[in-house]
């Protein structure tokens, strides 16, 4: 038998397999990393389910398509900002980390028409705390009145 044909083939040692060719090694190897890789992305899906978006409804309650969820907000900063002699009213869009439930963007969906009000409610939302793993975004629609802002307020 030719030191090739030995080379390639696979024997049994005391019931221990013997692999000798260079090809079925990485082909072992090629096995375990995919089979890592896939390991890995089964626990990232499993990061992000199919969560419900929301929308802030009177008392801080926040209305979902699975219905309402009351204990979702953690910490929540009214903003600051001086009674309007106009009543107006603002809506604004909170994405959050899923895993954490800190808010990693804040954005104005209708304005209130003053930009000092809008960077005072950004500035707000930034800091709410949502309970992790509930919601992935929420909708705050304010109403700004001669006593001040009115969260959640609905017309």
């Amino acid at each position: 038998m030719s030191f090739a044909k030995s080379a390639k083939r696979v024997c049994r040692n005391n019931g221990v397999l013997d692999i000798k060719n260079g090809r079925t090694i990485l082909s072992v190897m090629r096995t375990f990393v995919v089979c890592g890789m896939f390991a890995l992305a089964s626990r990232a899906v499993a990061l992000t389910p199919n969560l419900p978006a929301g929308t802030l409804g009177p008392d801080m309650v926040v209305e979902t398509r699975l219905g309402p969820l009351s204990s979702v907000i953690l910490y929540a900063p009214r903003p600051v900002i001086l009674p309007e002699r106009v009543q107006t009213r603002g809506v604004y869009a909170v994405d959050l980390s899923v895993a954490t439930g800190l808010v990693y963007s804040a954005r104005v969906l209708k304005s209130s028409g003053s930009k000092a009000i809008d960077q005072a409610v950004l500035e707000a939302l930034q800091q709410w705390r949502f309970r992790a793993r509930t919601i992935y975004k929420l909708i705050v629609p304010i109403d700004f009145t001669r006593t001040g802002a009115v969260l959640g307020a609905r017309r």
